[in-house]
Order: C-alpha cells, then sequence, then structure tokens
C-alpha cells in the first residue's frame, strides 16, 4: 500500500450484496482505506484490496444494504443503500439497474431509432450510486475530523440515476428539455457524433466553434464554414436539417479512409476524435497500458489479468510552513466553511465542485470574460452549476493573475479542467499555487492525464465512451450507440469530488496539501471496473446490446402497452414461470422470439396501469418507462425528494434534481441557481480586500468583469 494514500488508517465494514455498495468499498478500499468485506460481493476486481474476514475493532465506516440488519453501530459513520429509497409505491421492487433504469428515465431518454426505450446493458446508475456512497462516507468522516457529530447518511439507485442526469433533468419557464428529443444513437450534433470509417467506426468531438474551424481544415472543407446555413455555434446544430445537411458532406469523407488513419490526422489538427472499439481492445489498448491504465494483476484464481486502476493519482505535498488552523468548525455541512476555486467548463470539470457545494463548501466560478462554453445551454448549465458564485478575471494579464493568487491564500481546494501546461503558461503553476496556499488541494480533471505523450490532447465524454467498450456493447453485432448519459464526465467529477474530501481528510491528519490527478481516460476504466477484467482465457463479462436493444430475452425485456412502454425484470425461475403463465405462453426458452412475441401480444391491449398491476399481483418486478414529461410528477420520485426548486435570476422558478446525498445531520441544501456570469465578483473582492477605486480600475481595463 503506497504510504501517501489519503485514507490509510480509515477502517471500513462493508456489508453488501449489490454491484453500488461493492464499488463504494472499491473506491474506499482504492484510495487506502482498510476494507473488510463481511461477505465479499463484488467479484475479482471489486474485492481486490478488501479483506474478508470478521467486523475488526476500531471501525470508522460502515457500508451496508439499507434493508440488512446494522452491522455495526459503534462506528460513528453508517452508509445505507437503497434502489428505491425510503418510500413510495415502488419501494418493494428488488434491487434491479434494468428497473430503476425505466422508472428514473433514462431508458426512455437513450437515443434511438425508432424513438422507444432501450435497455442499457452498461449498470451506470449501480455505478454512481456507489461513488456517491463512497463520497457521502468520506464527506462524513471529515466532518467527524472536524467536530461534527457521527452521523448516518444513505445513498439510493434514485439518486445515482439523477446524478448522471444532472444537467438534463431541469425544467422552467419554456424548457422541456427539448435537446434530449433530438438526438439519434450518433449523436444529437454532427459535429459531435459516430461516423463510420472504411474499416470501423469513428468519434468525432468538434463541440465547440474552435474545434469545428479545425475539423474543416483537416478535412479540406472550408467551404463549409461559408455555407449560410452553418454560420452559428456548433452547439445550434441539433435540429434534423442541419445535422442531415452536415452528415450528408461528411460521411463519404470519412468512408474513404481507416479509423486509425483518421485518428492520426485528427490528433495532429487538434480536433478531438477517437476509435471505437471493444472492451477487450480498451484493456489491450498500448496507449493504456503505457500510461499505466490497464493495470496488470495477478489473481488467486485466474491468474495474470489485467483490470481497472484506482480512481486517482495523489501525490501530498510536504510543506515547511507552519500548520495554518483549520476553517471553523463547521455546524451545517461537512465542508462548510472552505473555499473552492472552480476552474472548469463543460461538464466533468464542474459537476466536482458543484457536489462540493452541496457539502457545504463557498465555490468560486472563475470564468472568462467569454464565460463557460455551455452557459449557452442554459438550463444545463444551472444542472452542472448551481450553488455556486461566479467571478469574471482575465488570468491572461498579470493583475488577474496575482487577484487570482491572493484569492488562493483563503482557498482550501482549486478544481481545473484546463489541458496540462495551460496553467504553467499563466504564471498558476504548481509552485506559484502552493507559495500562495501551501496547503492547498489542487485536483486537475483532464481528457489524457498530465503525464505521457497523450496529456496534450482535447478530451471529450464520448471519445471515451467510444474507447472504452461502452458504445460497442450496447450496440452489439449492430452499430455502436452514442449514450444520452455523459456517463464518463459525471462519473469523473464525482470520483473528482471523492477524491479531493479523501485529500482533505489527509490534510486533517497530515497538515500537507495534496496533487489530485483524474482524467477521461483513466475515468472510462474505473466507470465499468467490475466489467473490466482480461484474463487467459478471455473477458469475464461479455455484454452485447443491439439496434434499439429492448432486452436479453423474454423475461428481461421492454414492452409496448396501448399506452406506453414498461419494463420487465423476472430474474428467478419462479418470475419467468408467473410470467408465462400472465402472458399464457410458454417460457420453457426465454431468449426465443416466441417467448418474447408471446409476452409482447399480452401487453399490447393493455393500458400501462393494468399491466403493472396485475404483474404485480402475479409477484412479477415490473416498472414503467417513465418518459421526461412525467417524471417531474412521478409519485415514487416525488415522494423521496428527488427534484427541488430553486429561483433563477434570468429566468424564474426553476425544478432541478434533489440532494444526491442524504445525511442524517448535515443536509444538503439546494438554496441557489447557477450564477450570472460575473455576478459576484465585486462581492468578492471586497470581501478579500480590494479596495473600491482599485477595483474600480480592474473592471475599468476588463481584468475583472462586469456582471451579465
Amino acid at each position: 500500500m503506497p504510504s501517501d494514500e489519503p485514507l490509510q488508517g480509515v477502517r471500513v465494514i462493508e456489508s453488501v450484496h449489490g454491484l453500488a455498495g461493492a464499488y463504494a468499498g472499491f473506491l474506499l478500499a482504492e484510495l487506502g482505506a482498510d476494507v473488510h468485506a463481511a461477505r465479499p460481493a463484488g467479484g475479482p476486481v471489486l474485492d481486490r484490496r478488501k479483506r474478508a474476514a470478521a467486523t475488526p475493532s476500531n471501525v470508522e465506516a460502515a457500508l451496508r444494504d439499507a434493508d440488512a440488519p446494522a452491522i455495526d453501530r459503534a462506528a460513528p459513520v453508517r452508509c445505507s443503500l437503497s434502489a428505491w429509497g425510503e418510500r413510495g409505491p415502488r419501494r418493494h421492487l428488488p434491487p434491479d439497474e434494468a428497473l430503476l433504469a425505466a422508472a428514473t428515465g433514462v431508458q426512455s431518454l437513450q437515443w434511438s431509432w425508432s424513438g422507444r426505450p432501450v435497455w442499457m446493458v452498461t449498470p451506470m446508475i449501480g455505478y454512481m450510486t456507489g461513488i456517491l456512497a463512497a463520497l457521502g462516507t468520506t464527506s462524513a468522516l471529515l466532518g467527524l475530523r472536524r467536530g461534527l457529530p457521527p452521523q448516518e447518511l444513505r445513498v439510493s439507485g434514485l439518486q445515482g440515476a439523477l446524478a448522471l442526469n444532472s444537467g438534463s433533468y431541469v425544467i422552467g419557464p419554456g424548457h422541456r428539455g427539448s435537446l434530449l428529443h433530438q438526438g439519434d444513437p450518433r449523436g444529437a450534433y454532427p459535429t459531435y457524433g459516430l461516423y463510420r470509417t472504411a474499416d470501423g467506426w469513428l468519434f468525432v468531438g468538434a463541440l465547440t466553434q474552435a474545434f469545428w474551424v479545425k475539423l474543416m481544415n483537416a478535412l479540406e472543407r472550408i467551404d463549409l464554414l461559408a455555407h449560410p446555413q452553418l454560420q452559428a455555434d456548433p452547439l445550434s446544430f441539433s435540429g434534423k436539417d442541419i445535422r442531415a445537411l452536415v452528415r450528408a458532406e461528411l460521411e463519404p469523407l470519412f468512408a474513404a479512409r481507416s479509423t486509425e488513419a483518421w485518428v492520426e490526422l485528427l490528433r495532429r489538427a487538434d480536433v478531438p476524435c477517437g476509435p471505437v472499439q471493444t472492451a477487450e481492445a480498451f484493456l489491450r489498448d498500448p496507449e493504456a497500458r503505457a500510461l499505466g491504465l490497464a493495470l496488470p494483476v495477478d489473481d488467486r484464481e485466474l491468474g495474470p489479468t489485467w483490470q481497472a486502476p484506482a480512481p486517482a493519482l495523489f501525490r501530498r505535498a510536504p510543506t515547511s510552513a507552519l500548520r495554518a488552523p483549520g476553517p471553523d468548525r463547521p455546524r451545517s455541512g461537512c465542508l462548510e466553511g472552505m473555499r473552492v476555486l472552480d476552474l472548469t467548463s463543460f461538464i466533468a470539470g464542474p459537476f466536482c465542485p458543484l457536489l462540493l457545494a452541496d457539502l457545504g463548501a463557498e465555490v468560486i466560478k472563475v470564468e472568462s470574460a467569454d464565460g463557460d462554453p455551455f452557459r449557452l445551454a442554459t438550463f444545463g448549465f444551472i444542472g452542472w452549476n448551481r450553488g455556486k458564485r461566479s467571478l469574471v478575471l482575465d488570468l491572461k494579464r498579470p493583475e488577474g493573475r496575482d487577484l487570482l493568487l491572493d484569492l488562493a491564500r483563503t482557498t482550501d481546494v482549486l478544481v481545473d479542467n484546463l489541458r496540462p501546461g495551460v496553467l504553467d503558461r499563466l504564471g498558476l503553476d504548481d509552485r506559484a499555487l502552493r507559495a500562495a496556499s501551501p496547503r492547498l488541494v489542487h485536483t486537475s480533471i483532464t481528457g489524457f492525464g498530465t503525464d505521457g505523450a497523450l496529456g496534450h490532447l482535447p478530451g471529450f465524454d464520448p471519445i471515451f465512451q467510444a474507447r472504452s467498450g461502452l458504445m460497442a456493447a450496447q450496440g452489439g453485432e449492430d452499430e455502436p450507440v452514442f449514450h444520452t448519459v455523459a456517463y464518463n464526465d459525471y462519473c469523473a467529477g464525482a470520483l473528482g469530488a471523492l477524491s479531493t474530501v479523501a485529500a482533505l481528510l489527509d490534510r486533517e491528519r497530515s497538515g500537507c496539501g495534496a496533487r489530485v490527478d483524474l482524467s477521461l481516460f483513466r475515468t472510462a476504466f474505473v466507470d465499468q471496473a467490475a466489467h473490466l477484467l482480461l484474463h487467459a482465457g478471455g473477458m469475464a463479462d461479455r455484454r452485447s446490446g443491439g439496434r434499439d436493444f429492448l432486452g436479453p430475452s423474454a423475461a428481461e425485456h421492454l414492452y409496448a402497452c396501448a399506452d406506453g412502454w414498461l419494463c420487465v425484470s423476472a430474474r428467478s425461475e419462479a418470475q419467468r414461470r408467473a410470467l408465462g403463465a400472465f402472458a399464457r405462453t410458454s417460457m420453457s426458452d426465454p431468449a426465443s422470439d416466441a417467448a418474447t412475441a408471446g409476452v409482447a401480444r399480452a401487453f399490447a391491449e393493455r393500458s400501462r396501469t393494468d399491466a403493472l398491476a396485475a404483474l404485480d399481483a402475479a409477484g412479477v418486478p415490473a416498472a414503467p418507462c417513465v418518459g421526461f414529461d412525467d417524471l417531474f410528477a412521478d409519485p415514487h420520485l416525488t415522494a423521496n425528494g428527488c427534484f427541488t426548486t430553486v429561483e433563477d435570476d434570468a429566468i424564474g422558478r426553476v425544478t432541478i434534481g434533489g440532494p444526491l446525498i442524504d445525511f442524517e445531520r448535515t443536509p444538503v441544501r439546494q438554496e441557489t441557481s447557477a450564477p450570472r456570469l460575473g455576478a459576484d465578483g465585486e462581492t468578492i473582492l471586497r470581501a478579500q480586500g480590494v479596495s473600491p477605486d482599485r477595483l474600480a480600475a480592474l473592471v475599468d481595463t476588463g481584468v475583472v468583469g462586469r456582471a451579465r
């Protein structure tokens, strides 16, 4: 065990059955905790650093299933996990990923060719629920060290699903999530989607205007930059006609060369891109192995294997400075009294400090005069940046850099998702930041990591959906599928928050700051950890979907009723027999087309409400495939507090996802929307001691931006 792992010395007892709890224990163990699994449930990867032993003494945290007996009431931090929350009409359903994906809108909102829901083959909700449980546990431990009382916390699969849709599940005046209905399995934007090549598939990520121009130059099609219908920002190219126009021009070009040739050419042109490959190819990827992301592990039963790495790189920053007193004892949040400087944009970066804000930290989003490019996605921006304050600084000018360093002196955490070298060129390298704040925790979330030959490359979520096998697994033998959920983005942000809080907990013990490095490349391994296992016999997991995939068998399938879709997940023999009796069809071979057709006929003329009631009476687990328009009034989601409202200065009343972790003593408070650009700059700098005259001069010269 490396000596500087941030959770070294923390003892955790784990007693769980499902993926979420086992994954939470895996993450804590990979960050250095001593995790004792009362009943190992995670398999070779998730249990690789756990001890299979009786409950040890002096346990600091306990992870358990909510419906299981308490395993260590003496543990000061106790995290319970459930699928369906504490109340509501679906509380009796089993902890099933497919049913959760149906009931939380994930299946209905996945882009498909037919417009129908899609059965997702990767358990994204389970993984995210595990991250939230690990984050909540580590945060409560930090709160305990800072003087808060012991407490229990709860995390559900409902909250995992909401976390994965933080920027999508936002509604307000004039907005009902229109983008979610405009994409197809290749993507919502023609400049940010999948293209067939001469020998496979390629993801092209020209999301911004700058990358669109670079792409057109690389393709020698600068004429398209002058096309009268393509004069807006590429983020506006989501309309059906515009997509068709651009794809008609680009598809023949990409089809003329191999995937490898395109990756080489586009990388030289600084255009984000990535090949579509399988999970096995990902574990064999020479670039990943060179960076230590595909990890060689000798398993006692399987022999030599390749597995996912730890969630982050952690480097303690020793200091000779006198240990400064920490922030005042918190009262209402585990991170209350701590300040975070947020130098991030898009999704993965902002989601990390958003979670820190939920935990009580003051988060200052530092932006250029142009602002975060995703301010164009007004409602999505709220979902990724609520609860923050905004300050506009021109960091390219010495005065702007000096203001940031002055803020850093009273800052606990700095988060950035800039490409490696950008902060150095601004005069904000590690040495300068440490001189300003020796105990700073600096978390960096990049595309390909800060070290190695790929560090300079731009990286977006779908590049790693493509490379990691996520798209190929969902598409099966058909075309790859672009996931509507920005899975790697959200997981990178959440893992960044977890690793940051772990570093703050370590700081309480050591007095040292830290450098925490994450990348989307690393995250794409970590967020499928239980399913990425390569041994001499090949891949341990062989998930496979298909075109508009409806499920692997008649017993695990999405079905159309007369007025909507539902999800059936009959996994036991008794449940399958009951389903066959309900449908009056043979279930001797659930994988057969005849069985699927027989069950489908039984639902076709029934209302969904009647069908669900009949299935429930028969003991067959099922849930409605909830659509976007029904999400916010769904009785089970509302019963569990899955949505809340905040007032936005520009828009009015906005509905957003509710708390992602339920703390017994320090409940999350969601009180503000996302800030207007530069809205808090003058207030922040005056509190920092900047005089009115100097502040006026800084604003007049553009070093500090005015509120807009």
